[in-house]
């Protein structure tokens, strides 16, 4: 499948309704909202962004009158992708401050203004929005993340959305760049260990997976291809219950969206909002001795969700 499918495929992947069902299942939802994450990792990750940033009034095209608006229009169309994109980045918590931990309402969030150095120093990240990272959490699970930092062991698994009108700030030797973001789902992670969690639009797991969290598995309405796809994947559903519980062990606050491509002779996985690449695998694996759809099309959506445990769903 084209891989330039695979941002609007994940647009087009399964939402979550709320739920009380305590156990695993799989069901049909109708498809919902997703963007796959662009991961920021260099220094060189970091300026080709903020050069797409760039705006168009700062750049300064070479050639003749046709060659410059030429290039103005390419500028413009990039900055514009740059704009639409969703970016992940992983930050150490070393020198991160967190406030005091909040113990009426059960939150512990980052000391403003907060300050997140990525890409060894050379970008520095700042939320517009939600500026303190907040995550529910447990005194337990506060210590447990709060030791982790000690060890060096802490980080801050970061999706973001950028500002409509976003442009990155730039040192005097235009090497360090500022970037203004607006951020949508903040982990923080031990290795693969998913401790603690938060969202801006309120949709992740308030407790992961080893906090009573229940894991739940939703099968969309196909992408591509007729429902005979949908039903085939939807028949898997014991082993994909095991992929996400194997996948949990590891790391207790997954969830997100696998698109699987069972186009060809043997099942892909097109598009991935979860991030884990052992759970890629193992869907991939499950779904392996499907046969081919008809015509060569289909695309199903799997979300991998937690949910809140009986107990937990009227609130504490």
């Amino acid at each position: 499948m084209n891989l330039a499918l695979v941002p609007l495929l994940l647009s087009l992947a399964v939402t979550a309704p709320a739920g009380k069902d305590p156990g695993p299942v799989i069901r049909q939802e109708d498809p919902g909202p997703g963007r796959v994450a662009v991961p920021l990792a260099s220094a060189e990750d970091l300026a080709a962004l903020c050069r797409a940033l760039e705006p168009a009034e700062r750049t300064r095209p070479q050639g003749d009158a046709l060659e410059r608006g030429e290039a103005e229009a390419r500028h413009a169309a990039a900055r514009a992708g740059a704009i639409r994109g969703r970016y992940a980045v992983r930050v150490p918590a070393a020198k991160l401050a967190f406030a005091a931990y909040d113990a009426g309402e059960r939150t512990l969030s980052l000391e403003e203004p907060v300050q997140l150095p990525v890409a060894d120093g050379t970008a520095t990240l700042w939320p517009t929005e939600e500026r303190g990272l907040p995550v529910a959490a447990e005194p337990g699970a506060v210590r447990r993340l709060l030791d982790a930092r000690a060890r060096g062991a802490l980080a801050l698994a970061l999706v973001f959305d950028l500002p409509d009108e976003a442009v990155c700030g730039t040192g005097a030797r235009g090497k360090r760049f500022t970037v203004p973001v607006e951020p949508v789902t903040w982990r923080w992670v031990e290795g693969e260990a998913v401790l603690a969690g938060g969202s801006a639009a309120g949709d992740g797991p308030a407790l992961t997976a080893a906090q009573g969290a229940r894991p739940r598995i939703e099968v969309g309405e196909p992408i591509a291809g007729t429902a005979d796809a949908r039903a085939a994947v939807r028949a898997r559903g014991a082993d994909l219950e095991a992929c996400y519980a194997e996948a949990l062990r590891r790391a207790p606050g997954l969830d997100g969206v696998l698109v699987a491509d069972l186009g060809g002779a043997r099942a892909a996985i097109a598009a991935d909002s979860v991030g884990d690449a052992a759970l890629a695998a193992c869907v991939q694996r499950s779904l392996a001795t499907l046969a081919p759809a008809p015509g060569g099309r289909a695309a199903v959506p799997i979300r991998f969700e937690l949910a809140p445990a009986p107990d937990a769903a009227g609130g504490r």
